[in-house]
């Protein structure tokens, strides 16, 4: 799990405070380690999924622009499917370093620091690097997670980012936020412990809270805001599209707020026990419900892998059918002639709908997330919705 308070247990253990000698105790053992393992086990499963097994299609001359000089960009679909990409590719680094540090417990014992004044260097560092390893990667993933919602929204409003401005953001900001944190903490001694007075303790151990806990609290407020808006957005291009509400693009808006809604309650389960964790130990570490924070850490243990897992129900295409108006092979009404002519009129009003035909007797109905494109062409078969 990533959680400021591991990495205090890193930290020389020679002031023997009751409350830490008890976590540490917990946190030590073979059953929260087993706990790790599997759930990470999972997250790995999940991300390996996600970025090689999954099926997707070769790009097509739709997927790709041509920009000036010949250079070849990704498409708004591509872009968001690389960002889905990343945020697997850092959860897998993230679920690794669970497993290893889970692993090295679990067959190498007395990793963490012990309590005594005997040297434990090695200890020290090990418990550190591995802590900080799996913070950054999963500060990656909450910031991926942000800009995928910041890709859907500005897709729908016809804007969009480079694809490298994504990662120099995530990447940096991670790497910023976690080196500033860990200095406080473990620069020059590392001996966060050895406090003399609760403002001493406040400036070691507070700032590594408020850059892990920061960033993780910005997702959770900004992506339910910008999901909110593409789905107004989104809304608003299907009556401006079709000038009417029908039972179709009623269903459409459902599968889209529905998709949204289970990508913040995924990240809402795995990560809001951190907060809860945070919150006991800095306004009841003296008073500690010991059972109560013992039972959020295993919660933690299982839910913060499982990720990488829970993103590939949520980060993936949805197929969803609809049955549409009849049309017969030799279209020899006129007036469904006249109808399928006037679906292909391209509006400029609204860039992101946009139609065309497919075949002379059927065709996909497609809403990609971020880029919106749809085909409402009648056919003879059931038509197919892809939210990717």
């Amino acid at each position: 799990m990533a959680d400021p308070t591991i990495q205090t247990f890193c930290c020389h253990n020679r002031i023997r405070s009751p409350p830490a000698i008890k976590l540490m105790s917990e946190f030590d053992t073979d059953g929260y380690i087993v706990v790790c393992l599997v759930s990470s086990v999972f997250g790995i499963a999940g991300a390996i999924y996600q970025i090689w097994i999954r099926h997707e299609e070769g790009p097509t001359h739709h997927a790709i622009r041509r920009r000036r000089g010949g250079e070849l960009t990704l498409s708004n679909q591509n872009i968001g499917r690389q960002i889905i990409v990343w945020l697997a590719v850092a959860d897998l680094c993230a679920s690794f370093g669970v497993f290893l540090r889970s692993a090295l417990w679990k067959y190498i014992k007395n990793v963490l620091p012990p309590d005594s004044d005997v040297d434990d260097t090695t200890n020290v560092i090990f418990c550190a690097v591995s802590s900080a390893w799996i913070q950054y990667f999963y500060m990656c993933t909450w910031l991926w997670t942000l800009c995928y919602a910041i890709n859907v929204r500005r897709q729908l409003g016809g804007a969009r980012y480079a694809l490298r401005t994504y990662h120099y953001y995530v990447w940096s900001i991670s790497a910023l936020l976690t080196g500033i944190g860990l200095t406080v903490l473990y620069v020059p001694d590392a001996d966060c412990h050895n406090v003399h007075d609760m403002t001493t303790a406040y400036m070691r151990i507070l700032p590594n809270y408020v850059m892990t806990y920061g960033p993780m609290i910005a997702v959770m407020v900004a992506n339910p805001v910008l999901y909110y808006q593409a789905s107004r957005e989104v809304d608003r291009q299907l009556v401006a599209r079709f000038s009417q509400m029908s039972n179709t693009e009623r269903n459409l808006m459902t599968k889209f707020k529905l998709k949204f809604s289970l990508i913040n309650l995924v990240f809402y389960v795995c990560w809001l026990p951190n907060l809860v964790n945070g919150i006991l130990l800095w306004t009841m570490w003296y008073n500690l419900p010991f059972s109560m924070v013992i039972t959020v850490w295993y919660i933690m243990a299982i839910t913060n892998p499982l990720q990488a897992f829970f993103n590939t129900l949520v980060y993936q295409k949805w197929n969803c059918r609809w049955r549409l108006r009849r049309q017969t092979s030799t279209d020899s009404n006129a007036e469904v002639r006249r109808r399928n002519r006037a679906s292909m009129v391209y509006n400029e009003g609204t860039p992101l709908l946009q139609s065309k035909l497919d075949s002379p007797s059927a065709s996909t109905l497609h809403l990609h997330q971020p880029s919106v494109e749809l085909i409402p062409t009648p056919t003879r078969s059931i038509n197919s919705c892809s939210l990717v």
